[in-house]
């Protein structure tokens, strides 16, 4: 999908998470103004979207914008949701949002076209439209964070599926011998390889003495035991700087991570034959230490013919795809609802 900037109308952006509310002003990838707020202890719907109203408005406050001024309003947020009725039918990150017409909610108050999606599909909906995956008629988008999620463009469209939940590409068996993941199956690739998967191995790691920390420390000393406070601040962060400096059960951690993201990626590779796969999410900063692992998992085990036609390359808009991606709803799918019909979203030839 080829998009003329030009000619793009101004959107509102809403990536709503279980601890940050960001809210754009946008034209296309262009942030023209941009709030973000903690949103703390009140998740419940009839708390938390009076905030989504107010944060809007700031926005285009700080914009110099009327709403009127705006085309419409994209929404990313965790699902699981059916993005053709806005409907939120639970989230995980936010208790109480069970069944909530989000969609119905903003149009009746607002008059203007509101598009909810999957977060993770927005921001595969952002790298193909404005980042890594721009001019790419078939892409996967794969954020590794705190769990894996993912959106897949097949022929310049969003794949959603029959109750529009595909692209769980986090819950894909990559591992049948594995851990029971939290969504019920077994041995998911974010059971091992999600930045709470490593943290989790690291803490039984602990447990057994093993020290995360004597890296950090700038006068490394025999390694005092752990303790508690210790025990809650091991992160996927706290395991790369630990692996770099070579202790070896944080290497194993990340080497059973970066195989296990490996196998995933030929999956993908084989079942979609994409022309680009896109990585995002935080665990990503590891850089080569998890990449090069996979990297090479993925050169021997794949197929010759699908391997030549792909790139795995790192998302172009960061911590921003999700943000881009709300926003991005307006421009893939602004002509079902009467928008951008001078042009500003074309296919591609």
């Amino acid at each position: 999908m080829t998009i003329d900037s030009q000619n793009l109308p101004l959107a509102i952006a809403v990536d709503l998470g279980g601890t940050q509310l960001r809210v754009a002003v946008l034209h296309g990838a262009k942030q023209i103004s941009r709030i973000s707020i903690l949103i703390g202890k009140e998740l419940a719907p009839d708390r938390l979207i009076p905030r989504i109203y107010s944060t809007m408005q700031q926005a285009l406050d700080n914009a110099d914008k009327r709403i009127e001024q705006v085309a419409g309003i994209g929404i990313g947020i965790a699902g699981p949701l059916d993005s053709r009725t806005g409907v939120v039918f639970a989230s995980p990150n936010l208790p109480g949002w069970n069944h909530i017409p989000l969609r119905t909610i903003l149009e009746e108050r607002y008059t203007l076209p509101v598009f909810v999606e999957n977060d993770a599909n927005a921001a595969a909906l952002g790298e193909h439209l404005f980042g890594a995956g721009r001019g790419y008629k078939d892409m996967i988008y794969l954020t590794i964070s705190t769990g894996i999620g993912g959106g897949i463009i097949v022929n310049d469209q969003l794949l959603e599926g029959t109750s529009g939940t595909a692209g769980e590409l986090g819950h894909m068996t990559v591992d049948w011998h594995g851990e029971r993941c939290n969504c019920g199956n077994i041995g998911c690739l974010e059971s091992i390889a999600s930045g709470t998967a490593i943290a989790r191995r690291a803490r039984e790691a602990m447990k057994r003495g093993v020290d995360f920390f004597a890296q950090d420390r700038a006068n490394p000393e025999p390694r005092p035991p752990n303790n508690p406070g210790q025990m809650s601040r091991v992160d996927a962060e706290v395991v790369a700087r630990a692996a770099k400096a070579g202790l070896p059960e944080a290497c194993a951690i990340i080497k059973d991570a970066a195989e296990a993201l490996g196998v995933g990626l030929v999956n993908l590779i084989h079942i979609f034959n994409p022309h680009r796969i896109v990585l995002g999410g935080g665990v990503t900063q590891m850089g080569s230490l998890l990449l090069d692992p996979a990297q090479q998992i993925v050169k021997t085990r794949t197929m010759k013919t699908p391997y030549e036609a792909v790139r795995i390359v790192k998302a172009h808009l960061g911590a921003d795809s999700g943000l881009v991606g709300a926003g991005a709803l307006i421009y893939a799918r602004g002509n079902e609802r009467g928008i951008a019909q001078s042009g500003a979203v074309m296919a591609s030839s």
